[in-house]
């Protein structure tokens, strides 16, 4: 006999079968005669061992009826949270933008990252800083064995003896007052790579997708949604700063490597936003019935 599967239920096992005849019929499980899933609206062909339909097979080239899919209780109930409420739609939104491409890598070849992919690129640019922050402390110590040197003719001779073999050719005095300008023009080189501290808090855009993913689970088990809320919308603007900062630290010595921000990134940072507010209950669901 042929018909259609009303419903499946895994935990218990059971489903029904709507017949060409009009009658319901109930079925388990293990007669079940396929790998893909009993889902409702697929066609099926059966056999009857009284009320039960024994031997049950998928039609072959049977597909879901999308009718019945589309009036389905799961079906219905996300349909209802898309309209209903903010979060849910916000959280889907930063889900999908989480796999967007985030970072724009020119340099390698025009590849995009998104931000679970931004490992490469991080990784990179730690090396760098670490190489930078060993440069800078070699530097500092040269600066300190040379003043510490300097300050020591200076206090036996006094500040115009000659020094010609520290490099400046010039008094004593004068060849301080330069090191103590290279000294700060170092210094101000090494202040505009301040943010590569951040590269270690990178493991925070992962929250993003994590958060997203509670939201949309809160959302369908009917919780509270505000602190979770104002948590992603808070999570997903630090992620873009985090983007951001990434960006202007890519650098090989002082030229700007081809890093750019991607649209996934900004796309994060308007959800995030607006999730935020929505957790405020600044803004709600313009689709939402009163």
């Amino acid at each position: 006999m042929k018909g259609k599967v009303l419903g499946f239920t895994a935990s218990s096992g059971t489903g029904t079968i709507t017949g060409e005849d009009g009658r319901r019929y109930g079925f388990a499980g293990t007669e079940w005669r396929s790998d893909k899933p009993a889902v409702a609206g697929l066609a099926v062909d059966f056999e009857l061992r009284g009320d039960e339909a024994v031997g049950v097979y998928p039609v072959a080239g049977a597909g879901i009826d999308v009718a019945a899919l589309s009036s389905s209780p799961a079906v219905a109930k996300a349909r209802s949270l898309a309209i209903g409420t903010l979060a849910f739609p916000l959280a889907i939104l930063l889900l999908i933008a989480s796999i967007m491409p985030a970072i724009n890598s020119l340099a390698r070849g025009g590849r995009s990252l998104s931000l679970l992919g931004l490992n490469p690129v991080v990784t990179e640019l730690s090396h760098q800083a670490k190489a930078e922050r060993e440069i800078a402390e070699s530097r500092s110590k040269d600066f300190d064995e040379r003043e510490k040197r300097l300050q020591t003719v200076i206090a036996t001779t006094g500040p115009g003896t000659p020094i010609g073999w520290f490099g400046s050719g010039g008094s004593a005095g004068d060849a301080l007052k330069e090191l103590q300008d290279e000294r700060a023009n170092a210094a101000a080189s090494e202040e505009s790579h301040m943010g590569s501290f951040l590269l270690s808090f990178m493991w925070l855009a992962y929250a993003v997708p994590l958060l997203a993913l509670a939201l949309i689970g809160l959302s369908w088990t009917g919780r509270s949604l505000r602190a979770a809320s104002l948590a992603g919308g808070i999570s997903g603007v630090i992620a873009f700063g985090l983007l951001w900062n990434l960006t202007s630290l890519a650098t090989i010595g002082d030229v700007m490597s081809m890093l750019t921000l991607g649209f996934g990134a900004w796309i994060i940072l308007l959800v995030s936003i607006a999730l935020g507010l929505s957790g405020l209950g600044k803004i709600h669901n313009p689709l939402a019935t009163a």
